[in-house]
């Protein structure tokens, strides 16, 4: 794909009708090239959720190829990328997503943090992402961890009940250190996050 078929698929997805908007963004995904992840990452930065729904969607289905970039995007400065790619990271469900999307919970901005929470309970669904998951939010301060646990416990009492176990439980954990993860304790006390990085974090999306 060169750099004219890039602008020219620019153009397409700023001018045509959502349905035929989606049809673009499909075949950007379908046999992807450095150039087609290129625009679909891009698409990610718009102000338009409905594009950057329908491209984290895509992104998602490419699967481990775009890992490291949505990563990256994590660190965006516009909240809604942000957001978005922990959207595409959720949907794909890899378990070496856990770490970073648990690192979003710190995020200035709610909405991130909710895209975050929303990812982390899609990717818990899968048994050895719950693991994953578990994992990562005991590496948490202590106190962090209850937060971390009630965010998913808002989402699905139940996936966030097993990843609670899964921390606490020896022989849990040692199911998780066959699969290569790390030892992890749980915490029982409630609180914000902002006791435990402080009080100038952002509430609005």
């Amino acid at each position: 794909m060169t750099p004219k078929d890039v602008a020219r698929l620019w153009e397409e997805l700023r001018h045509r009708d959502p349905e035929e908007k989606i049809d673009w963004i499909r075949q950007l995904a379908k046999d992807p090239t450095p150039e087609s992840v290129e625009v679909l990452l891009d698409v990610l930065t718009q102000e338009s959720w409905f594009l950057r729904d329908q491209a984290a969607r895509a992104l998602a289905s490419i699967g481990e190829e775009v890992f490291d970039s949505l990563v990256e995007y994590l660190g965006s400065g516009l909240w809604y990328t942000r957001a978005a790619a922990a959207s595409a990271l959720g949907r794909m469900a890899l378990p070496i997503a856990a770490e970073p999307l648990t690192r979003l919970l710190r995020d200035p901005n709610r909405t991130v943090r909710d895209a975050g929470w929303d990812a982390l309970a899609k990717l818990a669904q899968n048994d050895l992402a719950a693991h994953a998951v578990a994992d990562a939010f005991a590496s948490l301060p202590e106190r962090a961890q209850r937060f971390a646990l009630d965010g998913l416990f808002s989402r699905d009492a139940d996936l966030a009940d097993r990843i609670g176990r899964i921390m606490s439980d020896p022989a849990l954990r040692a199911a998780g250190e066959r699969a290569g993860l790390k030892r992890a304790a749980g915490d029982d006390d409630g609180f914000a996050w902002n006791d435990v990085v402080g009080d100038g974090a952002e509430d609005v999306g």
